[in-house]
């Protein structure tokens, strides 16, 4: 019986109380006639015959049995009136007899089978409530892991982009002697286990001919001493991209079967080479996805670039060019790959009058990951190309409307962008654009040459 809502309409039609309480009203009822009607003591020939209520209440009540269990008694009682001669009973009435036992018989049959209902119902009812239980039990422990995450993303004041930006600064204020990868692998490992919530992992420097060596730069956890054997280890260096185990295997657990690690992220620039390798050992169940790989192999790829070219922009001023080209690569590659949108503006200044004012005001907008380029096209106009990564086209047109209103405030509203001698190119980086098309773009429409900006 479910332990939440009892559907029965009486009790159980079991045990001795039932036959007892049929045996009491059946008696009472006879009782009842005989006192108010001696000669006719089952009212056969009066109006109605109230006795019939007995097996009609005991159908009701406990059903088709108990029912006709009592109108049997009283169609005994009759027969015993008959032969302890009482005349009214002196002829059989045949049609009494058929109609009591007829209205016991339905009255407790159509009790049984709304009994039947009901309890049908009272089945589904459980089997739902226990759904239900389960349902909530589930999303109480899910409520509680929310809650928990919440509280992790609340104490970490750090995004995506100000991560990179730290770092970056962090190449800045390195000796010029020492080797990015080595002063910062402790930073790198622990960015890329934030954002791909690593348990065990190693961070190993790959050689120029794409061989690991065997110690750890650094490590999250016990990591052993890596193979440079190992399935995942070899098909990674060999595609220079992310590969994982299957993720049936690690619900199964015979992932160790063919390697001993989960995951293993190159650190690749966007020349392609591999300056390092992230091995993963050991990571949650949930975050072993899709979307977490992308991230890993998009934050790899970046902090790749930043290893190898960030320190050398801060030098000439051709090495801003390469700079500069090596970011619209990378952008390029993450919406080709990722599926992560980009936006790069040209900016041409055709009024000399307000040549450098204008220039200023668009150099001071950059943001933090913004990426600016000063040229000169082939018509000697100055030309300041704006690489906007992880921003689409909605973002883009935010930066807009906000140099707009910049540009509103130091001229007046009435003067717009075009007005100064502005002119605007933009250029969206997306999936379906490649090499071909971005050269299109800046060498014919801008005015750019392959010696400004390679592509």
């Amino acid at each position: 019986m479910s332990a939440h809502k009892d559907f029965t309409l009486a009790p159980r039609a079991s045990g001795s109380v039932s036959w007892v309480e049929t045996l009491v009203i059946s008696a009472l009822a006879l009782g009842l006639g005989w006192w108010f009607s001696p000669d006719d003591p089952l009212q056969v020939n009066a109006t109605f015959p109230w006795v019939i209520l007995a097996p009609l209440l005991l159908g009701m009540r406990y059903g088709f049995v108990r029912g006709l269990a009592s109108a049997a008694l009283l169609v005994a009682a009759l027969f015993a009136f008959r032969v302890q001669g009482v005349e009214a009973y002196a002829q059989v009435p045949a049609a009494f007899i058929v109609g009591v036992l007829l209205c016991a018989m339905l009255v407790g049959e159509f009790r049984d089978i709304w009994e039947r209902r009901l309890e049908r119902l009272e089945l589904a009812n459980e089997y739902r409530q226990l759904r239900l239980d389960e349902f909530t039990r589930a999303h109480h422990i899910l409520r509680i892991s929310h809650d928990r995450l919440e509280q992790r993303v609340a104490g970490n004041d750090q995004s995506l982009r100000s991560s990179l930006l730290g770092l970056r600064q962090l190449l800045r204020e390195l000796p010029g002697d020492e080797a990015p990868l080595d002063a910062l692998a402790e930073t790198v490992l622990a960015l890329l286990a934030q954002y791909g919530s690593l348990r065990i992992a190693g961070l190993y420097r790959v050689r120029h001919d794409r061989t690991p060596e065997p110690q750890p730069l650094a490590t999250l956890g016990e990591m052993p001493v890596l193979d440079a054997d190992d399935l995942l280890v070899r098909t990674c260096l060999e595609r220079g991209e992310l590969v994982s185990v299957r993720q049936e295997l690690l619900e199964r657990g015979e992932q160790r079967a063919h390697s001993a690690l989960q995951v293993c992220v190159p650190l690749v620039d966007t020349d392609g080479r591999i300056l390092a390798l992230l091995a993963v050992e050991q990571m949650p169940f949930f975050v072993f996805n899709e979307r977490t790989f992308s991230l890993l192999a998009i934050l790899a790829g970046h902090i790749a670039d930043l290893l190898q070219s960030d320190r050398r922009a801060l030098q000439l001023a051709d090495i801003d060019a390469q700079r500069f080209s090596q970011y619209l690569k990378r952008s390029l590659l993450d919406a080709r790959d990722h599926g992560l949108p980009a936006c790069l503006y040209a900016f041409e200044l055709t009024d000399a009058r307000y040549g450098e004012e204008v220039q200023r005001l668009l150099e001071g907008s950059q943001r933090g990951l913004d990426v600016q380029l000063r040229l000169r096209n082939d018509e000697g106009r100055r030309v300041l190309l704006v690489l906007l990564p992880l921003t689409s086209a909605e973002g883009s047109q935010g930066y807009l409307q906000r140099l707009r209103i910049l540009f509103a405030e130091r001229f007046g509203q009435a003067r717009e962008l075009e007005s100064l001698g502005v002119r605007i190119r933009q250029y969206e980086l997306d999936a379906g654009n490649d090499r071909q098309a971005l050269g299109h773009f800046l060498f014919n429409e801008c005015g750019l040459n392959d010696q400004q900006v390679a592509v």
